[in-house]
């Protein structure tokens, strides 16, 4: 038998549990947390299946983490248990960074975790084994007779009910789980918050509260250091702290964009516009609403309608709802007229806006709001030109990812257990995105059934400012789709003076405008590129006497369309020049009596450093080639 760690590979006939099979070729105990085999997760207590090939996993590995995590919930759940015997428990996942366990009956706030987290470590230095107990599910309804919410879950399960005993604490769980608490050796508990149950804002409301533990009090440390380095790059934060949006509770998850933030949603607006342009797309402004047997047609009623927001017209019984994408409405037109096979590629790009439901306990900032505008496109094309098409959307996503020195991170969702459209159809769809990717030879991963209901697509991500793969932004999307056009009737005439059906792309690169901005935002720390940020050049006069002449040189930028500020408040200047950094503003104009009398600038860039005697004309002929060339600085 094979057996794999890390990078080294052994040879071994030990048939006994997995841990007999670790020790019998000299791998490290402490450092293993579970084992794999043919893509199934074993506790190490487990006896060897019948394989050619074992894989052992640390916490350097994602799915050891998650173990270990998922390990850490249920003694976070073992702590609430001992300290609040009365609590209800519902679930505790692990999640990407830590875990969380849910409770029904706890009233705790964020000055409780210090208590818990003692009762936590309290369990680890116990080093209760993990033990795994396989039961029938009427032993599992007497054992969780007073767990209403454990009862519920019970009810969807079939055979093979497990549940986990650490101690004297148990839970239902179908593990796998690290060998006993003690090797959890630091844990930190991080918020305390609100969930319903299911997620469904109809049902119970529990306290859910989050947490991280490690196998070492270093790799804590270095946590906490990175949240406070998170801290830096949160771009709610940034973009309180810079006057760029904010949130309000009249209208939960939709953004107000104030003065400052709009520049940079319409900067991004008019670089999705010029692109679009560029690459031969046809912008069309569609309605806000419809009539909802718009979406039964498209199929997106019945999978959607959670996530849709119905309006109702005063004294009329017709239901309409806000749309929640645009690809029904560029159907429409596309079918307005009679269209010819030499119209296709037809591509139809819109910034409409768009509405979704989402829970309140997904809304995160500019990330995941109900409200938003996208760089929405979806092409018409006939079934040969799908790979071409597919190509020349990643050029022009290669292209718009330079600018932001982005680097893509492709994955390919294939066709989900409830989807809409025949086999047959899917399989030429998955197969047109795998061959456009081999063509371009760009590397991707597959993630199985978590394509749209409506066809497979290519999701591409980007690299958050830790440069880690498993914390990356899911940004842009390619579907391929042969199933809409067709729930439309939607049809060209071919070369055969026949009628077919065209397959449709959706398409978006810079997904929602506010999204890509609050990533842009932490990535840079508010530090924008010059092309990008809403105040370009801020101009300090030293004191009264310099207004003049500032105001000549506040006009002047301002004419040749950059966007410029006056501080001509009675600061001092090292107060305006602070100022002026912490707004972020790229370029500081100094102006004082030396300049004044030159007719030149004093200019001081983000990092700090200034020139002297600057050429006024000659700075905004080097400030506008930044800007045209929308330059990374």
């Amino acid at each position: 038998m094979k057996i794999k760690f890390k990078d080294k590979v052994y040879e071994s006939n030990e048939s006994k549990s997995f841990l007999d099979l670790a020790k019998s070729v000299g791998i490290d105990l402490k450092d293993l947390i579970v084992a794999k085999v043919d893509g199934k997760l074993f506790d190490l207590s487990s006896e060897v299946p019948a394989s050619k090939e074992v894989e052992f996993l640390d916490f350097s590995d994602p799915e050891g983490k998650r173990v270990f995590w998922h390990s850490s919930a249920h003694m976070l759940a073992d702590a609430v248990r001992r300290l609040y015997p009365d609590v209800l428990l519902g679930i505790g996942p692990s999640i990407d960074e830590g875990f969380y366990y849910d409770f029904y009956n706890l009233k705790v706030g964020d000055n409780d975790l210090g208590k818990i987290e003692k009762e936590m470590e309290k369990i680890a230095k116990e080093n209760n084994k993990f033990e795994r107990i396989p039961l029938t599910k009427p032993e599992a309804e007497k054992k969780l007779v007073n767990e209403k919410f454990k009862l519920e879950l019970l009810k969807d399960l079939q055979d093979d009910i497990t549940f986990y005993k650490d101690g004297k604490f148990e839970d239902l769980c179908r593990g796998p789980h690290i060998i006993s608490t003690g090797m959890v050796k630091a844990i930190k508990l991080l918020k305390v918050s609100g969930a319903y149950w299911k997620g469904d804002n109809k049902r119970e409301a529990m306290t859910r509260i989050y947490g991280i533990s490690f196998p070492s009090k270093g790799d804590l440390e270095n946590y906490l250091k990175f949240l406070e380095e998170k801290k830096l790059h949160d771009h709610k934060k940034i973009g309180r702290d810079l006057e760029l949006f904010e949130f309000l509770d009249i209208s939960p998850g939709s953004p107000f964009i104030l003065p400052k933030g709009a520049v940079i949603y319409s900067e991004l607006e008019k670089l999705a516009r010029e692109y679009d342009n560029k690459y031969d797309y046809k912008e069309v402004i569609t309605p806000l609403i419809a009539k909802v047997d718009l979406w039964k047609i498209s199929g997106h009623f019945d999978k959607y309608r959670e996530n849709m927001f119905k309006v109702q017209p005063f004294e009329s019984d017709e239901e309409f709802g806000l749309k929640p994408m645009n690809c029904p409405f560029h159907v429409l037109i596309f079918k307005s007229k009679t269209r010819s096979y030499r119209e296709l590629p037809l591509r139809f790009a819109d910034h409409g806006v768009l509405h979704r439901y989402e829970l309140e306990g997904a809304l995160d900032g500019l990330l995941r709001t109900r409200v938003f505008q996208q760089n929405d496109a979806h092409s018409f094309v006939t079934e040969d030109q799908i790979e071409d098409e597919i190509i020349y959307m990643l050029k022009e996503l290669k292209e718009i990812y330079e600018i932001f020195d982005l680097k893509p991170i492709f994955i390919v969702a294939t066709r989900p257990d409830k989807r809409i459209g025949e086999d047959e159809l899917w399989d030429r769809a998955e197969n047109a995105l795998f061959s456009a990717l081999r063509r371009v030879d760009y590397k991707y991963t597959i993630k199985e059934k978590d394509g749209a209901f409506y066809g497979p697509k290519i999701d591409v991500y980007v690299l958050d400012f830790t440069g880690r793969p498993e914390s990356a932004y899911a940004v842009s999307t390619i579907q391929v789709d042969f199933n809409l056009a067709r729930r439309f009737d939607a049809k060209y005439i071919g070369k055969d003076d026949r009628e077919h059906i065209p397959v449709v792309i959706h398409r978006s690169i810079l997904g929602t405008f506010g999204r890509f901005m609050g990533i842009i935002l932490s990535n840079t720390k508010g530090e924008l590129p010059l092309w990008l940020s809403p105040v370009q050049v801020k101009i300090l006069p030293i004191n009264d006497d310099n207004k003049v002449y500032a105001t000549e040189v506040f006009n002047k930028l301002k004419e040749n369309g950059i966007r410029v500020e006056i501080d001509d408040s009675n600061s001092t200047l090292d107060r305006k020049i602070r100022d002026s950094q912490l707004e972020k503003v790229p370029y500081t104009v100094v102006i004082g009596e030396k300049e004044e009398k030159g007719k030149t600038i004093a200019v001081r860039d983000r990092s700090g450093k200034t020139k002297y005697n600057v050429n006024l004309d000659e700075f905004i002929k080097d400030m506008k080639s930044k800007i045209e060339k929308r330059a990374r600085v």
